[in-house]
């Protein structure tokens, strides 16, 4: 597989086809159906789909970086650099601009905990906070700030399991690594079927079934991802297996596995569409990575937009939320996010000094 490829593209568009649908229920409330939500049988259709070919596309490449990491730490490193001073900016920016727009005066906004407690809980990934106060509240869609941020968690327990399977060289080792993609379908195919059949008993938690539900929703995409990976030199990327996969898909509705077959059809289109020599795409990987930038401010964005024109369609905060949206990922990506990534090849050389003087 060449190193060109066209995933800064696919990860561009999925991110921007999460702004797409989300724009149904910022422009019509909670319960607006999203595009393609009858025609994939799935809640949030689009912007769901898009989300599974982000988690799909990140089990390749994580699992990638896991394995050429010169350590933990630098893998951790890299993650973190990824993730933490784009969020942070985003979250308080949201925070300051809160401000202007609540509708609560600039003394009580300020003097709310809702306020202060905003970035600290986004950047603990785990106990999000949705909500600021005064904002959005005469909103289609009231009070969400941000709905985008819930899925970074479990992006986040991904990596957690790839450094741990990689530290434990089970991901190095045939046997190893076939026993645990093994094990994790097993694992997956009970706690579906219990899900299904409500077996649990009622001291198991909402939160905690619910907890359950995402990761059944999120973990397999990416652990797809990993599979193609750890087999890339075996995968036969070609248009007719992804043409039978899609038939396959399309005679599996309405079938309890039609979300399995879904997600390899989709993982073997996006990783034939990733590796094609598209020479026309390439260009695409100078500018950046946007994908990240665009998926983290969308929301706010286009809650501004319903914000600014009451009544505005849901077409119409695409075509203002969309170029808005690109312009401040790309000045993310430009001033903060790459910025932050050039860190890791400083970091790196440090912290092997310090362990050569502590060996020493």
């Amino acid at each position: 597989m060449h190193r060109n490829n066209n995933f800064n593209f696919i990860r561009a568009a999925a991110a921007l086809a999460v702004l797409a649908s989300h724009a149904y229920p910022i422009a019509g409330g909670s319960r607006t159906v999203q595009p393609f939500e009858p025609e994939l049988g799935m809640h949030g259709g689009l912007g769901t789909l898009a989300v599974l070919v982000f988690f799909i596309v990140s089990g390749y490449f994580i699992t990638q970086s896991a394995l050429r990491s010169a350590s933990l730490f630098d893998f951790w490193a890299a993650r973190f650099l990824r993730i933490y001073p784009g969020l942070f900016v985003a979250l308080s920016l949201t925070a300051l601009l809160g401000v202007s727009i609540s509708s609560l005066s600039v003394g009580a906004y300020f003097l709310s905990g809702q306020t202060y407690s905003y970035i600290p809980s986004g950047l603990s990934l785990a106990w999000v906070q949705y909500e600021l106060p005064g904002v959005f509240d005469g909103n289609p869609f009231p009070q969400l700030v941000n709905g985008s941020l819930w899925t970074l968690f479990y992006e986040v327990l991904c990596y957690v399991m790839v450094s741990i399977l990689a530290v434990l060289g089970i991901l190095q080792n045939k046997t190893a690594r076939a026993a645990f993609f093994a094990t994790y379908l097993v694992l997956y195919v009970v706690a579906k079927l219990m899900l299904m059949a409500g077996l649990f008993p009622d001291w198991v938690s909402k939160g905690a079934i619910n907890f359950l539900t995402h990761l059944l929703d999120l973990t397999p995409p990416f652990v797809i991802g990993m599979l193609f990976y750890a087999y890339r030199d075996r995968l036969p990327l070609n248009f007719a297996i992804c043409a039978v996969l899609l038939v396959c898909t399309v005679l599996s509705a309405n079938t309890p596995f039609y979300r399995e077959m879904m997600l390899f059809s989709v993982a073997f289109c996006t990783f034939y569409i990733g590796f094609r020599s598209l020479k026309v795409l390439y260009s695409f990987n100078n500018l950046g990575d946007y994908s990240y930038g665009i998926y983290i401010y969308a929301f706010p964005i286009e809650q501004l937009v319903a914000y600014f024109f009451n009544g505005i369609s849901p077409l119409g905060i695409i075509a203002i939320a969309t170029p808005l949206t690109i312009g401040i990922s790309a000045a993310s990506w430009h001033t903060i996010e790459a910025p932050a990534l050039a860190l890791r090849s400083r970091i790196a050389p440090l912290m092997s000094m310090k362990r050569a003087k502590v060996s020493a």
